[in-house]
């Protein structure tokens, strides 16, 4: 059963990540996962193994109990109540921890996903996650359900009232009655702001953007003081942060809280004299700083 597993995981886009750690261990991240991997090898290596789930066409529910207050499984049976519809059995392990779960879904129907379903309750889909065998702290990750009598996984699909639920744009007026941390279905709509343009004007920002899932405390936060002072930036903010292996939707919005009351975003004068082997490489820098720096603010 053990060698089935492994040889399942070839059916995902994968990449290693550093023993005992969920820091990958490729030099871009997750966006250097690769279908076909052989799991077994990679971890008789030392490595750890992650999962983009985007790439792979998954959506993970990931249930969370490093709070000895988690009502997770309630939560999800609540839910369950709410949209009358309980989730159908599907490929599921058990984290490091041995009581966290990942319950992994096809991503069919998933279009722009809401990063907290609960409050003990997540959704991986831009970033990835940790598949077994690999091993954290001496504790090792464990597929629990979801093989069938073939041995090969069961990737079920999410029923369409979790879907409503689940995507933030979708109009469904199910979704207005739920009751969660992060509930908007608006579009995003930045005040005068042209996003696009300042992330292709800012060496620092694509920086963060493409580098998400290992950025330090400090550059998270420095992103998050420039685009939280932008109106109804949240969504934004947490689809960055999200490819970041220990992402807490809880976290995030208390960071984006603290910016916003901070009153104003980090200048790019600061950026590039903190962050200087980043900024060096904006071409405009020199030429155009105070114009950019009044542009951000």
């Amino acid at each position: 059963m053990q060698k089935n597993i492994l040889k399942n995981w070839q059916n995902f886009a994968t990449f290693p990540c550093k023993g005992n750690s969920k820091q990958p261990a490729t030099k871009h991240g997750f966006k250097d996962a690769q279908f076909g991997l052989d799991v077994e090898a990679i971890v008789r290596l030392g490595y750890n193994v992650g999962l983009a789930c985007e790439k792979s066409g998954i959506l993970v529910i990931d249930i969370d109990f490093h709070d000895e207050k988690s009502t997770a499984m309630d939560d999800l049976k609540q839910l369950e109540v709410e949209l009358g519809e309980k989730l159908p059995r599907t490929l599921t392990q058990a984290t490091a921890t041995g009581q966290g779960r990942h319950l992994i879904y096809s991503a069919k129907g998933i279009t722009n996903p809401r990063g907290k379903i609960g409050k003990f309750c997540d959704t991986r889909f831009k970033g990835y996650i940790i598949i077994a065998p690999s091993v954290i702290n001496g504790k090792q990750y464990q597929v629990i359900d979801g093989i069938d009598e073939n041995g090969n996984f069961i990737i079920a699909e999410l029923p369409q009232a979790w879907l409503d639920y689940i995507n933030k744009d979708t109009n469904s007026s199910q979704q207005q009655t739920q009751k969660s941390h992060f509930t908007t279905t608006e579009k995003r709509v930045y005040k005068n702001i042209d996003i696009e343009r300042m992330f292709n004007n800012c060496e620092f920002l694509r920086y963060c953007r493409e580098n998400a899932d290992c950025l330090s405390e400090p550059e998270w936060f420095s992103m998050i003081s420039v685009l939280a002072q932008i109106e109804n930036s949240d969504e934004l903010i947490h689809e960055l942060s999200e490819p970041y292996p220990t992402y807490s939707f809880d976290e995030t919005q208390k960071k984006i809280e603290y910016a916003r009351a901070f009153g104003h975003p980090q200048t790019c004068a600061y950026l590039s004299a903190n962050y200087a082997e980043i900024c060096k490489l904006c071409t405009k820098f020199k030429n155009e700083r105070e114009a950019y720096n009044d542009y951000i603010i």
